[in-house]
C-alpha cells in the first residue's frame, strides 16, 4: 500500500538536566505506519559543564620573561618595584625650583645661571636654589628641584660648544611640571596581572618594567592529532579516483599553533579499526588531549566510538544538540588524557575545535571562561528548536558606526568558501528559535584572544 510521508523534527526537554531529546519522526497518513527514531543528545551548556568537570589544571614551572607569551600564570602578579623608581624628567629642558620663578613676568624676567647638565642614566648634581640644571628626558631630577621647563619654551644663552650658561624665565613655572614622580605608573606590591588570563606582549612589557624576570606558569597542553578516513588525500597526494583533499589537519595544526599548545604528534589512519585503536593508544600515552577527525557518527565506517570502548575509555558524551557538528564525542582515555572525536565535515571540525576543544584547553591552563561579544543582528536569523547554532558570519560597522552581524550564505558544514569570508561565529542559543533584525546576538572571534578581522580597520 502506498502512503504519503512527511519528515518532521521535534525537540523535547527531558527530565535529565541539560539533555534534549531530538525525535526524528516519519509521520505517515496511516497511523499504523508511523515510526519514531529517538536520539538523545546533550545540550551545549551541559557539554561545557561536563568538560569542565574532568579538566584539571596542568602542573606549573618557572618561565623566563622571553618565553612568557601566551602562557598562563598560576597566581596574581605584583610589581616588585616603584615605576618610575625615581623622579625623572618627561622632557628635554631645564630643572629648577618652581619657587625661584614665582615673581617672573615679561617685564621683569628671572635669570638663573645653568650650573650643569644631566642625561638619562647619570647621577644628577645637587639642586641649588637660584640656579638651574639642563636635563634630558628620563634623567633624574636633582634633589632640591621640583619642576622642568621644556627647552623650546625658554630662552637660553649658550657657549659656542652648545653648553647652556643662563636661562631667562618670563612667567612663573608651576611645581611638578613635566616631572614623572616615583611610583606614578606602578607602585611596589601593586597587583598588575590577575591570574586566569594568558600573557600577551603588553603584559610582558609591564612585567619587565616592574622587575619580573621569571613567572610560574602552567605548562603548554600537549596535543596529538589523528586524521581518519580512507577517502582522504593528504597534502602532496593526487586527489583523483574519488579521493578528497584533506583540509582538516592543516586547519587544526595552524589553529593549535595559535593557541600556545604543543602539537606533539600527528597521524593519519584509514578506516581500519585496529590501526585506529593503535594510533589512539600511542597518542594517548603522551598527550593531554587526543583529537580525531571523522568517524564519530553512527555509520558503518564511523569507527571512533567503538575504538574508545575497545581501549577501555570512558565516553562522557556523544552527540550534542547543535549544528553543525552534532556527532561530536568527548571521552576520557585515562585519568590524564582527554579525547575529542570531531566529525569529518570541515565546518563541524572548526566548530568542535573552537567551542569544545578550546574551552578544555582553557581549563587545563587555569583560565577563566571566555565571554562572547554582544552585537546587533543585521538580518533575521532562524534556528531549529532545541539546538545551539554556530553560524559563519561577518560583523561590520553600519553607517552610524554600530557593529552589526549578518549570517553568510553557504552555512552547510562542507562549505569552506563561506568560512573564508567570515570574521566571526554568530551564536544562537538552544532556547532561541528566531533572532530579529535589531536584536542582540553574541559572536565569537574565529580565533582565540582576538577580535573579528575588520573590527580594528
Amino acid at each position: 500500500m502506498d502512503v504519503a510521508c512527511t519528515d518532521m523534527t521535534r525537540a523535547y526537554r527531558s527530565n535529565l538536566p541539560g539533555v534534549v531529546i531530538i525525535i526524528m519522526e516519519n509521520w505517515c497518513q496511516t497511523p499504523i505506519f508511523r515510526a519514531k527514531i529517538h536520539r538523545i543528545m546533550i545540550s551545549y551548556q551541559n557539554a561545557l559543564r561536563r568538560i569542565a568537570a574532568v579538566c584539571q589544571p596542568l602542573e606549573s614551572a618557572p618561565t623566563r620573561l622571553d618565553e612568557l607569551l601566551g602562557r598562563a600564570p598560576v597566581e596574581d602578579l605584583c610589581s616588585k618595584m616603584n615605576v618610575p623608581s625615581f623622579a625623572n624628567s618627561a622632557m628635554d629642558g631645564f630643572a629648577l625650583s618652581a619657587a625661584d620663578t614665582a615673581r617672573a613676568d615679561s617685564d621683569t624676567p628671572i635669570e638663573l645661571p645653568v650650573t650643569g647638565l644631566v642625561a638619562a642614566g647619570q647621577q644628577p648634581p645637587e639642586g641649588i636654589s637660584g640656579q638651574a640644571v639642563e636635563i634630558m628626558t628620563g634623567a633624574p631630577i636633582p634633589a632640591g628641584y621640583d619642576t622642568v621647563i621644556p627647552v623650546e619654551r625658554i630662552k637660553a644663552q649658550r657657549e659656542a660648544n652648545g653648553t647652556a650658561t643662563l636661562i631667562s624665565c618670563t612667567e612663573p613655572v608651576p611645581a611638578n611640571q613635566h616631572v614623572r614622580q616615583a611610583g606614578q605608573d606602578f607602585q611596589l606590591g601593586q597587583t598588575i596581572f590577575t591570574h586566569g588570563h594568558l600573557l600577551e606582549p603588553h603584559h610582558i612589557m609591564g612585567l619587565a618594567a616592574t622587575g619580573t624576570d621569571v613567572v610560574e606558569t602552567r605548562r603548554k597542553p600537549r596535543i596529538a592529532l589523528i586524521t581518519t578516513g580512507s577517502e582522504l588525500a593528504m597534502s602532496g597526494v593526487p586527489s583523483g579516483g574519488g579521493l578528497i583533499r584533506d583540509a582538516n589537519s592543516p586547519y587544526l595544526r595552524s589553529f593549535l599553533t595559535a593557541t600556545n599548545t604543543d602539537l606533539i604528534q600527528t597521524d593519519f589512519v584509514t578506516d581500519d579499526p585496529h590501526k585506529l585503536c593503535a594510533a589512539i593508544k600511542a597518542c594517548g600515552d603522551h598527550a593531554d588531549i587526543v583529537l580525531t577527525t571523522g568517524g564519530a557518527s553512527a555509520g558503518r565506517f564511523d569507527l571512533v566510538p567503538d575504538a574508545i570502548k575497545a581501549l577501555g575509555g570512558e565516553t562522557i558524551f556523544h552527540k550534542v544538540a547543535m549544528r553543525p557538528g552534532k556527532p561530536l564525542l568527548f571521552a576520557r582515555l585515562d585519568k590524564n588524557t582527554l579525547f575529542f572525536g570531531l566529525p569529518g565535515n570541515p565546518i563541524a571540525v572548526a566548530v568542535g575545535l573552537r567551542f569544545f576543544v578550546l574551552p578544555a584547553l582553557r581549563h587545563l591552563q587555569g583560565l577563566v571562561s571566555e565571554q562572547f561579544l554582544p552585537t546587533i543582528c543585521a538580518e533575521p536569523i532562524s534556528s531549529k528548536p532545541g539546538m545551539t547554532f554556530f553560524g559563519k558570519a561577518r560583523t561590520e560597522p553600519d553607517t552610524k558606526g554600530y557593529w552589526r552581524t549578518r549570517l553568510l550564505p553557504g552555512q552547510e558544514s562542507f562549505k569552506i568558501n563561506s568560512l573564508m569570508q567570515a570574521n566571526c561565529w554568530a551564536i544562537v542559543p538552544e532556547g532561541t528559535v528566531d533572532v530579529a533584525a535589531g536584536e542582540c546576538i553574541k559572536i565569537a572571534p574565529l580565533y582565540p584572544n582576538g577580535l573579528p578581522n575588520g573590527l580594528l580597520r
